[in-house]
């Protein structure tokens, strides 16, 4: 860590202490100390540097060769990786500018003078030696016959001859950009520091002027510190976690490529010559997923993990600041802390729009007969995210804002719109199925067709398979669609020989409704479900699998909307009755489990729990809805369609608040 001398204040020869802050460590915040320079041109005290590299290197395994730049995270490599990871920091050079300069700084001032001569002798006389222990600076006589004498064991640096001793830099007084004067006051309405004299002649007509010190104890008495400190340590501590959890998967998924690739070694070795270009396929395939999933993991685990390192960074020096009555320092600290807490909320809203872990899995479809190697299956999971009591609000309590409403009828469509079904991405892209046009349509969030693809066929319900694929029911078949920001491509279409209503995607294959049946797409087209009535669209909780199907229904006390599982028990169960929902439709289930069903005949919609003990009517007519008949959520935003005459051309944009 930085350790200096006296604590007198450096003044730079230009007179001013703009550029203080460039002699100071990232990770501790005070003046270098045996600073080195990485290959990114970042300085950091050779000891902060060190206990960076064990810190982030003890999260990987034991044989990592390489490790990130702690401010802008840079892969960086060891000039000699053989060495301990202990020994690494002093491996790179030392950054004799920074060096330079401190001592440049330094010997602006009036030097460094023995405390004993000046006190005792009125005289000074320059300084030999530093003890560390009594933060005093000593001549050769006065080390003799004072310090010696009584601090026996005590440590005393040479700062005649160390090359390690530096001045350390004051905080605690800093001037006023006006009048040069000592900062004692802070005005909180517009947020800045300034002496007696400048409050008096800018500052009398606002509200919150306080000293420094009564300002720190008022954010003591109101326990705002502590509380921000509390929510801090509790948003740092659920990074840790997400972090060890990210490393975690990222281990698993490599041990997956690893088994995955035996797998297919051994279903090589059967049928080797005739099948090796096959082979070579699959094996591209399973590498490039695997190196497009670990990129996504190590992008979101390097982001979380810095700003784990800031908000710890913060704590640390927020609590020394307290302790050396930096009451300025305190303030623009508790400000620090709540913008990576603004941060933390955004990421919090990333990871719902995320809201899956990987795994990926070699399906193995030999048969001793056909002649493939199976296929390479992504599954995602729901990640386990803890929120922060205070900092977040969980969906089931938010409500909706409609943020904008788009017409979606374009100069190019013959009829007007009778969209079926919609799909909003984590990229903020939103793809409109148009029955009566024969088209898909890609919308940005400003309502702007950005293209659109005609299909042989009528389109109705649409699901996500990935973040860059979607997959339309049109007549008897499947159309899978590549989305990008800019274009729509069909990739393939599969024919399932039955009528194709509702759809969706799960762990490498559809579901599909057909009429009043539920079926997966698969070889054996086995039936899963059959309802009471008409299922036009189909939506499915992805953290266990649970399948949700609305019945065209207006029977009162009949089933508006039922379960299906996909994973355990296969049951299905009624989770709402017709009533405050009548002829359900449209249906989707957001990142938290919670289910949104459009009500066409009763002209709203709900949102309930899973299991339906919760069940809270969103949007009615009041809101401008009528007919609604598809819906999509994907993290805080939520686009409705409705079928109406009034209506047809028209999609809305909300955001749960």
């Amino acid at each position: 860590m930085a350790e200096g001398g006296p604590n007198q204040e450096t003044v730079p020869k230009d007179g001013t202490q703009s550029d203080l802050h460039l002699l100071e460590c990232p990770i501790c915040l005070e003046q270098l100390h045996q600073p080195r320079c990485l290959p990114c041109h970042h300085s950091l005290c050779q000891e902060c540097l060190s206990s960076y590299i064990i810190s982030e290197v003890s999260l990987k395994r034991d044989t990592a060769t390489i490790f990130t730049c702690p401010v802008c995270r840079t892969l960086t490599y060891p000039v000699d990786k053989t060495k301990n990871k202990d020994k690494w920091a002093e491996q790179f050079p030392v950054n004799k500018v920074s060096t330079k300069l401190i001592r440049m700084s330094s010997d602006s001032t009036d030097g460094h003078y023995c405390m004993p001569c000046k006190k005792t002798k009125d005289k000074k006389v320059l300084a030999q030696f530093w003890c560390k222990t009594t933060q005093c600076l000593f001549c050769e006589s006065c080390k003799l016959n004072y310090h010696d004498i009584i601090h026996t064991n005590c440590d005393a640096i040479d700062i005649g001859t160390s090359t390690d001793f530096l001045p350390r830099t004051e905080t605690n007084s800093k001037r006023c950009d006006k009048l040069k004067k000592k900062i004692t006051y802070y005005c909180a309405d517009h947020n800045s520091f300034d002496c007696s004299k400048c409050v008096t002649t800018r500052h009398r007509k606002c509200e919150e002027v306080a000293t420094t010190e009564d300002y720190c104890e008022t954010l003591d008495k109101d326990s705002k510190l502590v509380e921000r400190t509390t929510y801090m340590k509790e948003a740092a501590d659920s990074l840790e976690s997400l972090v060890k959890n990210l490393h975690t998967y990222l281990q698993s998924i490599a041990d997956d490529k690893e088994s995955a690739l035996q797998s297919i070694d051994d279903m090589e070795e059967r049928f080797i010559q005739r099948m090796r270009e096959m082979k070579k396929e699959i094996t591209d395939d399973l590498i490039a997923k695997y190196k497009e999933e670990s990129g996504h993991l190590k992008t979101a685990s390097q982001k979380y993990e810095r700003l784990k390192v800031a908000m710890q960074n913060t704590m640390e020096s927020t609590v020394t600041a307290r302790q050396k009555n930096d009451y300025m320092g305190t303030i623009l600290l508790y400000q620090r802390g709540q913008t990576e807490l603004d941060s933390w909320k955004d990421l919090v809203k990333e990871m719902r729009m995320m809201s899956s872990s990987v795994c990926l899995k070699h399906d193995a479809e030999f048969d001793g007969t056909s002649m493939n190697f199976g296929k390479i299956v992504v599954q995602k999971q729901q990640i386990q995210f803890t929120d922060v009591p205070g900092l977040t609000k969980p969906l089931s309590e938010c409500e909706l804002k409609e943020v904008r409403k788009m017409n979606i009828k374009f100069d190019s469509d013959q009829s007007d719109c009778c969209a079926c079904g919609v799909v909003i991405t984590s990229a903020d892209s939103i793809i409109v199925t148009d029955y009566a046009n024969r088209k898909l349509k890609l919308i940005n969030t400003d309502g702007d067709l950005v293209n659109e693809l005609k299909v042989d066929g009528k389109p109705r319900d649409l699901c996500l398979v990935d973040n860059t694929t979607v997959a339309a029911a049109i007549g008897n078949g499947i159309h899978v669609v590549t989305v990008t920001p800019s274009k729509l491509t069909l990739s393939n279409v599969i024919n399932i020989g039955k009528q194709c209503h509702g759809i969706t995607y799960r762990n490498g294959e559809f579901i599909v409704s057909s009429g009043k049946e539920v079926y997966r797409v698969t070889k054996d087209g086995k039936t899963l479900h059959k309802g009471p009535n008409t299922i036009y669209t189909l939506s499915q909780d992805h953290r266990d699998g649970t399948l949700f199907i609305p019945y065209y229904n207006h029977t009162p006390g009949s089933t508006a909307v039922g379960s299906y599982s996909l994973s355990t028990d296969n049951l299905h169960k009624d989770v709402l009755k017709v009533g405050v929902v009548r002829n359900a439709n449209g249906v989707d289930v957001d990142g938290e489990g919670n289910v949104y069903v459009c009500g066409l005949g009763s002209h709203n919609v709900v949102q309930m729990s899973g299991d339906s003990t919760n069940v809270m009517e969103l949007l009615t007519t009041a809101d401008g809805i009528n007919n609604p008949e598809a819906i999509s959520v994907c993290g805080d935003k939520v686009v409705v369609t409705n079928l109406s005459d009034r209506l047809c051309n028209y999609i809305h944009l909300y955001q749960l608040i």
